[in-house]
């Protein structure tokens, strides 16, 4: 028998040199109980027939390297008389070495100290990934994934539907790896079920080429990735809702409430397709918070170090409409993998129509060395807007050392908007100063087309890799912009002098862009590896704006060249760069910098001037990956970037479109620097279901960009400058355990920010020339309790009081300081009744200490309640919902800014009810339906 087996081993060894080999190899630990692993038994199967493919003994270190064929998918399977057998499944590919990284094995001993044995760990930490077992975190049937998230320590989900993990605003929403509908986390939230994920992954995601080479780029986004169970990936699942309510009141907007949904799934083995549809005038929009950055027009665009370009919003919160707005969406997505997986495809379409009537009103104090003032403003007006989006990833494996990867989008958006506005500034005696009443329309065509193509080789010497990225982006935002302006001077309160306005506006602003990156990579020594980087990027973006007043005779024929403008400018990039990077089973550490020759040339063609002038910015970045144990991580980052300014920032002439508040371009404007330091600790106890998460984030910016405002008879001038002096600083801690007794999970959190502002402000009454250096510091303290207790099929109750403390300084003047508290409360739960009902309800009371200097208390509850009625096996649902019960929702924000504080408040949906009825179609691969 010994011989058999001896010959057996020599089989496969004399098989596995004979075919292509690959490298697998990881490390077994023991932190528990630091028992020796030696000698562990690694063995590898074949996944289809489970013949064994090779095997080895762990060394004294726990280390282990097996030499396998380097295709194919194979069952990994760790044995150890004292420890828990532990299996994985790999895949192997050509050219790719698997490195399982630390393998964490548990003793039997402490398995049986917990009685019950778990199929999973709650939460488990896997490198700089931490992964959260979704079936862990009870949620109520039928629920969707917004609904889980919101229960997993570390998590937090806004009303806006934005996701924050680990202290960090998630950038980058993945479904089992790959963009669903454009990375649209709304989509996927609040359409897909939660009972479909296996596990949620938190991760810092590099970009396509960084992932490739192993070495940072500075382009890292914090991701989260649903991975789907294996078993919910054939057939097909459908959800169809159609609901609909009487009107409640006579407010703007208000109708009869109508919310009709459909979400479609078909998966067949690697395929999968995905379709959505939604009407409603209830709020659900299902909008990407990062659509404004694939428009064009709806912000500044700036060249980056690397040739590339960046989009910074001045649109305020996409995700919320103002107003009460009516939404028509769809859209569709595609997903496969064929040839043995050499080639995989993703696609997805979208369309999304809102109409949005709404009104706004805000009240400010306004603080300068010589004076304080006060604002209110009215804003109404009606809004639609239509957008479409495709978007377009192709990979092939040419062979096992080449492959090629296309990302395409296209993005359209076209705006029609109509409002009438009111202003009146005071001075503290209410006596006037201005008033303004104006009134518009202002219709805008934005396009946005871009591609991609990354070629990625890898060489015969493992780790020796080569890439080339290239790329161009093509941005148009064409605009119409009606405008009629009245203002009343005041003197001794009476009107001295009027000021009018009848123009149209014309603009188009043009962004070409072409960049480039290529990367090469070579193992130096053992762990030890070098990267070289060249960058070369080219935009260039043109600004035509034309200025129209009314001739008196029904046209706008007049040309007014004080405020029309056609100006250019021009980035030319080159970028060569160097990395190191070291790589350990306990750390990962790596350092490099680019150097940016960059030549800035600005074209202002209305008045024959240019001006050009060259700079070098050092980009340097450091990421340090320490693995204290195997659930136990600390995290270093650094990224020093510079920005050049934008064209909107750089065009020397005045922007009108407010008349009380005038944008006037500044040429001599320089680039920012900024530097960034983020620090991130994270551990987490498998068998006692306790997790700390921490961080510390620091910016410092040189050369940053800031406002200078002039005032003169009450109307602001402001352009751009440079200063040094602004820093922000902000961290958390976060502690969570399960009290296993009454099987509750507990979680607090602290967390402390600081802002350092700086901005230069004239007098008020007269424009001297002088001007006041005023720094605002802000500092914010914060703490937050959340309790959560379910049990399977019977309840689940949830409870979470915040509560947070402003300061606020400013040196231009005392007045402008401010203290208060904010805070809030959220509680949810659900009830299973006989009879399959259900009841369901959420309350989130928010509270912000009033400050005597606004007119009005600002505290609400926002409570809803849902009755649910499961029939026919669950397939289908009838629901009664009440939005808003105590009808105390409002559209509230306060802010305080430099030398201003306001509030303001929109129209909002208040309490309104429906009722529901929805359809859960699931069919699984064998054709047989399903109830859910």
């Amino acid at each position: 028998m010994r011989l058999y087996f001896t010959f057996l081993i020599l089989l496969v060894s004399a098989f596995a040199s004979y075919s292509q080999t690959s490298v697998l190899k990881g490390t077994l630990v023991d932190s528990s109980e630091n028992k020796s692993l030696q000698n562990t038994v690694i063995t590898l199967f074949n996944s289809k027939d489970s013949i064994l493919t090779a095997f080895t003994r762990a060394g004294a270190q726990g280390d282990f390297q097996l030499s396998v064929p380097d295709t194919g998918s194979y069952v990994l399977l760790v044995t150890h008389p004292y420890f828990a057998d532990f299996s994985d499944k790999i895949i192997m590919k050509p050219g790719e070495p698997v490195n399982v990284g630390i393998i964490n094995m548990i003793s039997k001993s402490k398995l049986l100290e917990e009685v019950v044995v778990k199929t999973g760990s709650p939460i488990r930490i896997k490198g700089d990934t931490t992964i959260y077992t979704a079936d862990s975190f009870k949620v109520r049937e039928g629920a969707n994934v917004e609904e889980l998230l919101k229960k997993l320590p570390g998590v937090q989900v806004d009303r806006n539907g934005q996701i924050t993990a680990l202290g960090e605003k998630v950038e980058r929403f993945l479904v089992d790896g790959e963009e669903f509908f454009g990375s649209d986390p709304g989509i996927a939230t609040k359409n897909l079920r939660a009972d479909i994920v296996k596990d949620v992954q938190v991760y810092k995601g590099k970009s396509d080429q960084a992932a490739f080479t192993g070495i940072d780029d500075g382009q890292s986004k914090q991701t989260m990735n649903l991975v789907l169970k294996e078993d919910k990936k054939k057939g097909y699942f459908a959800k169809i809702e159609a609901g609909g309510g009487l009107k409640n009141g006579k407010n703007l907007g208000e109708g009869d409430k109508f919310n009709n949904a459909l979400m479609f799934n078909a998966f067949k083995a690697k395929r999968k397709i995905s379709a959505y549809g939604i009407m409603s005038n209830t709020g659900k929009l299902n909008l990407d918070w990062d659509d404004r950055n694939k428009y064009g027009g709806t912000g500044d665009v700036q060249a980056t170090d690397d040739g590339g370009i960046s989009f910074s919003s001045m649109g305020g919160d996409y995700n919320r409409s103002d107003g009460i707005p009516t939404n028509w969406n769809g859209g569709i997505h595609y997903n496969n993998k064929f040839n043995s997986d050499k080639q995989s495809i993703n696609a997805g379409y979208r369309i999304t129509k809102i109409n949005a009537p709404g009104e706004t009103k805000s009240y400010s104090r306004n603080f300068l060395p010589d004076s304080t003032w006060l604002n209110y403003n009215n804003n109404s007006g009606f809004s639609s807007n239509l957008k479409q989006g495709a978007n377009l990833i192709f990979e092939t494996k040419i062979d096992s050392m080449n492959t090629l990867k296309l990302t395409a989008q296209g993005n359209f958006n076209n705006m029609d908007a109509s409002y009438n506005y009111y202003s009146e500034n005071r001075n503290v005696d209410s006596s006037f100063i201005n008033v303004n009443n104006r009134h518009g329309q202002n219709k805008t065509d934005n396009s946005n087309i871009g591609a991609n193509l990354l070629w990625m080789h890898k060489f015969k010497k493992l780790y020796r890799t080569i890439s080339v990225n290239g790329g161009f982006n093509h941005t148009e935002a064409k605009g119409t912009a009606l405008l009629y302006s009245n203002i009343d001077f005041y003197r001794n309160g009476v009107v001295d002098s009027t000021g009018e306005l009848d123009q149209n506006t014309i603009s188009d602003n043009v962004l070409n862009n072409i960049n480039t990156r290529i990367a090469y990579t070579e193992p130096l020594l053992k762990d030890f590896y070098l990267e070289l980087s060249y960058a070369f990027g080219l935009t260039k973006n043109a600004n035509n704006r034309n200025v129209f007043f009314n001739d008196g005779a029904g046209g706008y024929n007049q040309f007014i060249d004080s405020l029309s403008n056609d100006f250019q400018f021009n980035t030319l990039s080159n970028a060569p760069g160097i990395n190191f990077r070291y790589n350990k089973k306990k750390l990962n550490f790596s350092l490099g910098t680019s150097a940016a020759f960059t030549n800035l040339d600005q074209r202002d063609l209305t008045n024959g001037t240019t001006r050009g002038y060259n700079f070098v910015n050092h980009s340097p970045r450091a990421n340090l990956t320490y693995k204290i144990k195997p659930s136990e991580t600390l995290n270093f980052y650094y990224n020093g970037a510079g920005r050049a300014p934008s064209l909107n920032q750089l065009q020397p002439i005045p922007d009108n479109s407010d008349p009380l508040n005038i944008r006037v371009g500044n040429p001599l404007l320089k680039p920012s620097f900024s530097h960034d330091f983020d620090l991130y600790y994270n551990s987490f106890k498998t068998l006692k279901e306790r997790g700390i998460w921490a961080y510390a984030s620091y910016n410092f910016m040189q050369n940053a960009f800031t406002q200078f405002s002039e005032f003169a008879d009450g109307i602001r001038k402001y352009y751009d400058v440079n200063t040094n002096g602004v820093a922000s600083f902000n961290s958390n801690f976060n502690y969570n355990f399960k009290w296993k007794g009454p099987g509750i999970r507990v979680g607090a959190g602290v967390g402390y920010g600081f802002n350092r502002n700086v901005d230069f402000v004239s007098s008020f009454s007269t424009n001297s020339g002088n001007s006041a250096k005023n720094i605002t510091k802000t500092n914010t303290y914060s703490f937050s309790i959340d309790v959560y207790k379910s049990v399977d099929e019977k309840y689940d109750f949830g409870l979470a009081p915040n509560a947070r403390y402003n300061n606020t300084r400013a040196t231009v003047s005392s007045n402008a300081n401010a203290n208060y508290w904010s805070g809030g409360l959220n509680i949810w739960g659900n009830v299973q009744l006989p009879g399959k009902i259900e009841i369901r309800t959420d309350v989130d009371a928010n509270y912000v200490q009033k400050d005597p200097r606004f007119p009005a208390n600002n505290n609400y509850v926002i409570w809803n309640g849902f009755i649910t009625k499961k029939i026919y096996k669950n397939q289908f649902e009838a629901r009664v919902s009440i939005y808003d019960i105590l009808n105390q929702n409002r559209g509230y924000n306060r802010n305080f800014g430099n030398y201003s504080f306001t509030e303001t408040y929109r129209t909002t949906l208040q309490r309104f009810w429906l009722v529901s009825f929805v359809w859960n179609i699931t069919k699984n691969g064998t054709g047989t339906p399903t109830a859910k």
